[in-house]
C-alpha cells in the first residue's frame, strides 16, 4: 500500500464526513420513527443504516491499515504523528476534529434511539404479558369443575 497524501487523506475524510452526516440524519429519523411507533418506517430504515455502518467501518479499516502501513500505531497520538508526518493542512485537522466529533454525536444518539427500543420493548412486553395472563384460564379463581384453581401450593387442601 502506497503512502498517503495529505490530499488523499483530504479526499477521503471529506467522504467520511458525508456519510456521518447521511448517518446522523438516519439516526434522527429513526428516533422520530421510535417516538412515533412507526415500525413501517423503521423497518425502511434499518436496511439504510446497516449500509451506513458498513460503509463508515470500511473508512476506518482503511484508515487503519495506512496507519499500521506507515509504521504509526491506531491511538490518538499515532494518528496525530501521521497527520504531521503526511503534511495535512489546519484545515483538513479542523475537519478531523469534525469527524470526531460527529462520531461521538453519531454514538450518543444511537444510545438514545437503543433506549428507546428498550422502553417500547419492555412495555410491549408487559403488554403481553398482561393479555397473556386474561387468556389463560389456569389464571381464573375457579376452575370448569366449580372448584379453586391457580392458586394451589401443590399440597392438598385440608392436610398439613
Amino acid at each position: 500500500m502506497k503512502q498517503e497524501s495529505a490530499a488523499e487523506f483530504a479526499l477521503k475524510l471529506s467522504e467520511e464526513l458525508g456519510a456521518f452526516g447521511e448517518f446522523h440524519q438516519l439516526l434522527e429519523q429513526e428516533q422520530a420513527a421510535l417516538i412515533a411507533g412507526d415500525i413501517d418506517r423503521l423497518l425502511q430504515l434499518a436496511p439504510e443504516k446497516t449500509g451506513l455502518i458498513e460503509k463508515l467501518f470500511a473508512f476506518s479499516v482503511e484508515r487503519d491499515h495506512k496507519l499500521a502501513a506507515a509504521g504509526y500505531e491506531n491511538t490518538p497520538t499515532g494518528l496525530a504523528a501521521w497527520l504531521s508526518a503526511i503534511g495535512v493542512t489546519d484545515e483538513t485537522r479542523e475537519q478531523w476534529e469534525l469527524l470526531l466529533n460527529l462520531a461521538r454525536e453519531a454514538e450518543q444518539a444511537n444510545r438514545r434511539n437503543g433506549l428507546l427500543i428498550e422502553t417500547h420493548l419492555r412495555h410491549n412486553q408487559q403488554a403481553l404479558a398482561a393479555l397473556q395472563t386474561a387468556a389463560n384460564p389456569t389464571n381464573t379463581l375457579y376452575g370448569p369443575n366449580g372448584q379453586i384453581s391457580g392458586l394451589s401450593s401443590g399440597r392438598p387442601r385440608g392436610k398439613v
